[in-house]
């Protein structure tokens, strides 16, 4: 994995060789440098009562297509794929980045949630049987986030679950933004990126608009100020 680099990679079960003997890694242009003030949090662990409904609903199931949107983590890649399941990585957060730089091109505006879902979700529909998708949502304006959360139903199979994150802060307040990283099917070891404001304050009639084509929309609260999301298409 190349560090300031988009990166879409196919893991598969540990002890299974992939197609052709060979993981698939396709890698797109470095993104720009991303904003953000540095955290000077330490790493640590928390409970997820979200993380814990996202393996229970694959309970029983095999070689499910796993989809996280949180970039590539060794660690998830470990876990996801000794369970017997596919993992794919994409990370929207330098997607996010790229798209503040198209803003700045003439006429570039309309065009900016079809840019974004073509770029950082270009995937199949019906591909995947989960999406762990963190506390990216929350960060997009939004045009782009209707079409992001649109292309993620799309590409979701029916019946499929996708946790998403979303701080409870005021709009404009400055939020960390972790990499999730999954020690087991209920723990999460959250290692700051960086910080940034939201662009909305979330609640949950909010957060049931979004997602009303889905069929369910569950919701956890945890103690720091996150709402925890599950939507079951």
């Amino acid at each position: 994995v190349l560090l300031g680099e988009k990166i879409r990679e196919l893991f598969w079960p540990l002890g299974q060789p992939p197609p052709n003997g060979r993981v698939v890694l396709s890698a797109g242009p470095a993104g720009p440098h991303r904003p953000g003030a540095r955290l000077q949090l330490a790493p640590r662990d928390r409970q997820s009562n979200g993380l814990r409904q996202f393996f229970e609903s694959l309970q029983g199931k095999a070689r499910m297509s796993i989809l996280d949107l949180g970039g590539a983590s060794q660690a998830n890649v470990n876990f996801i794929t000794e369970q017997g399941h596919k993992l794919y990585t994409e990370d929207l957060l330098v997607g996010l980045d790229r798209l503040a730089s198209l803003t700045r091109e003439p006429g570039s505006r309309d065009s900016l949630p079809t840019r974004f879902v073509e770029d950082s979700l270009n995937f199949s529909a019906a591909e995947f049987d989960g999406i762990l998708v963190w506390d990216m949502l929350e960060f997009l304006d939004e045009d782009v986030l209707a079409a992001a959360v649109a292309r993620l139903q799309t590409v979701l199979k029916p019946g499929g679950t996708l946790l998403s994150f979303f701080h409870t802060h005021a709009k404009g307040e400055s939020v960390p933004v972790y990499r999730y990283q999954i020690r087991d099917r209920q723990t999460l070891h959250l290692h700051p990126r960086l910080v940034r404001p939201l662009p909305r304050a979330f609640n949950n009639r909010h957060l049931e608009r979004m997602f009303v084509n889905f069929h369910s929309v569950k919701f956890f609260l945890s103690k720091e100020n996150l709402r925890e999301v599950i939507v079951t298409r």
